[in-house]
């Protein structure tokens, strides 16, 4: 059954372009709620916690615009690559059936974990920028194969020999956690934004989870060709709520705010960008999915491949769907 199917049935539930109730609230505040508010502002989640999106696309921080640039763009238009199990789909199908009429139970079915591989982390988060191969391109965007390719102690002690010295395993065991704690710290803090603007920049990704983390490192040996045979993949535990807010972070907030003007189809042929906050509302699920995945197509039916918005082949109905229950779901937030 192809998740068209499952879509319509949303529709009806939902009318086109409504969205699901929003998370319970509580209706009144209590006694201390002036209280409350005086006292210090809570903690930040920890990184992997599934939160609500807020603050300007990537583009903006960066003082970018869409034109000019290829951050969002070397995806490729190539056909999904998902090594997400079956209990994925399985979990964003039942949500669709549920949400609108039993929206308790579609977030159950969201919150439902299964094993995630580095391959997905990296789709979700990082080929829209880099590429398929991790080729990116400089200098905007560097190529991530040489950082990869450095996270192996033997491609250091390669180094070594192909410089006529002796190998020696502890400095090169040395080098290969110096870059890993490299990468840990670009993840987490992006690139500083150069003087000259076709230097490379990098946003930081501080939501990736530690364990995240890791599995994406190993995935990027991958790619570096470095993985000895036999090496078991790493996985994490994700859920489908998690994965629509990976697509989300990594890749629509490259150019879309979180909050912001609306504005539906007619923004956009205008050449605007609208905000994530309004997706849900303005537009219905299949066609987030169909605009994602094959692009905007005219009122005369004409597909318009040149749209400013790029086209995401490589992510699958069910993500894009994931990514549309995330906004909905945890609607984003102006910043406070």
């Amino acid at each position: 059954m192809t998740l068209a199917i499952w879509m319509t049935a949303l529709s009806v539930t939902l009318g086109a372009g409504a969205v699901p109730a929003q998370l319970p609230q509580s209706s009144s505040s209590p006694p201390s709620a002036a209280v409350a508010q005086a006292a210090p502002p809570a903690p930040p989640a920890p990184p992997g916690t599934v939160q609500p999106l807020s603050g300007p696309s990537i583009l903006r921080a960066l003082a970018l615009t869409v034109e000019g640039n290829q951050l969002g763009r070397l995806g490729g238009e190539g056909p999904p690559r998902s090594t997400l199990p079956q209990a994925f789909v399985e979990s964003v199908r039942k949500a669709l059936t549920q949400a609108g009429s039993r929206n308790d139970a579609a977030l159950q079915s969201l919150r439902a974990t299964f094993p995630v591989s580095g391959a997905d982390i990296y789709r979700l988060n990082c080929r829209s920028c880099h590429g398929p191969t991790g080729a990116g391109k400089p200098p905007a965007i560097a190529s991530i194969i040489g950082p990869a390719r450095a996270l192996s102690p033997a491609q250091h002690e390669a180094v070594m020999k192909a410089a006529g010295s002796q190998a020696n395993p502890e400095l090169a065991r040395q080098l290969a956690m110096h870059a890993e704690e490299l990468l840990r710290e670009r993840l987490a803090k992006g690139g500083v934004t150069p003087k000259l603007p076709y230097l490379e920049t990098m946003p930081p990704f501080a939501y990736l989870s530690e364990q995240e983390v890791v599995v994406l490192a190993d995935y990027l040996k991958e790619l570096g060709g470095i993985v000895a045979k036999g090496t078991a993949v790493q996985t994490v535990n994700q859920s489908a709520m998690r994965i629509g807010e990976q697509v989300v972070r990594g890749t629509c907030r490259i150019c879309h705010d979180a909050t912001g003007m609306g504005g539906g189809q007619a923004m956009m042929m205008a050449g605007l960008v609208p905000a994530l906050a309004n997706l849900p509302e303005q537009m219905s699920l299949d066609g987030v999915v169909h605009k994602v995945r094959h692009g905007w197509t005219s009122m005369a039916g004409m597909a318009q491949p040149s749209s400013r918005m790029p086209i995401f082949a490589y992510l699958s109905d069910e993500e894009v769907a994931a990514a549309y229950l995330y906004l909905a779901y945890l609607p984003p937030q102006k910043p406070k």
